[in-house]
């Protein structure tokens, strides 16, 4: 054998290594993330799962195990409700399964989500049956009546209260950048700063920071595929974000990205699906950054 096919050969069995490792190990992994964010004006301690971009069809089941995974984590340590940011499904006709599903598994956590791009924008594809032929938009109202009837609610647009914490939830905003002229105003009527709840980074800048004592957004997946000495090839977002998933500063607002913890195609490298458990205390000095990332623990999920 030649050196060119010798290469060609080595080249080629570790492009289907690297692919199979981002078909079956890769997507199969779950990174459980202990976030502590640490601000004086935080009145008692607070414990909350995070979770974004789950994707979730009927048959998702191995995204469902992971979310019940989570779920029983979150609540061992103590967490008391669950945050959705966005992304929770991608086809409405299948809603009323999925809900009962995301509620069996997120357990007794009570739930509150904001609608991402797949739940507002999604268009269905094209069905075989007579009954369903075209094409049609999700129903953003359907979604949020089934979510409703499983106590998983819906805060696009709108301050609600999660565990005593005033959290400003902003829906799909397209592709526009900013939160929209409205949210900056109901963060301002609220008496104490709260959380914001978002699905893109890219509608976080325009708020005001002293407001905000945390912003959770996902819509990334941190990249979903990131190839080796590229990096991933493109991202869904138009902010010049400082990475891709993770704690950072977006316009002085203290935010973490979500990687995620579902995916419309289930491939995944170098961005292991993620879910979090925040941790909010009141303390001195402030601090959100990286090394507030004080657990990341990554296995495998058993089946």
């Amino acid at each position: 054998m030649g050196p060119l096919r010798l290469l060609w050969s080595v080249a080629v069995s570790e492009g289907l290594l690297l692919a199979g490792y981002a078909l079956f190990v890769e997507p199969a992994r779950l990174a459980l993330t202990h976030l502590v964010r640490i601000d004086p004006r935080v009145d008692r301690p607070h414990r909350l799962l995070v979770l974004s971009d789950m994707h979730l069809h009927a048959l998702s089941h191995r995204t469902y195990r992971r979310i019940a995974h989570a779920a029983r984590w979150a609540a061992a340590n103590g967490a008391t409700h669950a945050l959705l940011a966005g992304d929770l499904l991608d086809d409405d006709r299948e809603v009323e399964l999925v809900a009962g599903r995301l509620r069996h598994a997120l357990a007794g956590l009570p739930a509150v989500y904001v609608s991402g791009n797949h739940e507002s924008s999604r268009y269905h594809r094209w069905s075989v049956l007579p009954e369903e032929r075209g094409i049609a938009r999700n129903d953003v109202a359907r979604i949020e009546r089934a979510m409703a009837e499983h106590d998983i609610r819906r805060a696009d647009d709108r301050v609600v209260e999660v565990d005593g914490i005033p959290l400003l939830g902003i829906g799909w905003r397209g592709w526009r950048m900013g939160p929209g002229p409205l949210a900056p105003r109901r963060l301002a009527d609220v008496a104490r700063p709260g959380l914001v709840l978002a699905h893109s980074p890219d509608h976080i800048a325009g708020l005001a920071p002293e407001r905000v004592l945390l912003a959770l957004c996902g819509h990334t997946h941190g990249g979903q595929v990131r190839l080796p000495l590229v990096g991933a090839p493109w991202t869904p977002v138009r902010s010049r974000l400082p990475r891709l998933a993770g704690a950072m500063s977006i316009a002085g607002v203290a935010t973490y990205v979500g990687r995620g913890i579902g995916a419309t195609v289930p491939v995944r490298l170098g961005s292991v699906p993620e879910a979090i458990l925040l941790d909010l205390r009141a303390d001195d000095p402030v601090s959100i950054d990286a090394t507030s990332v004080v657990t990341v623990r990554s296995a495998r999920y058993r089946r």
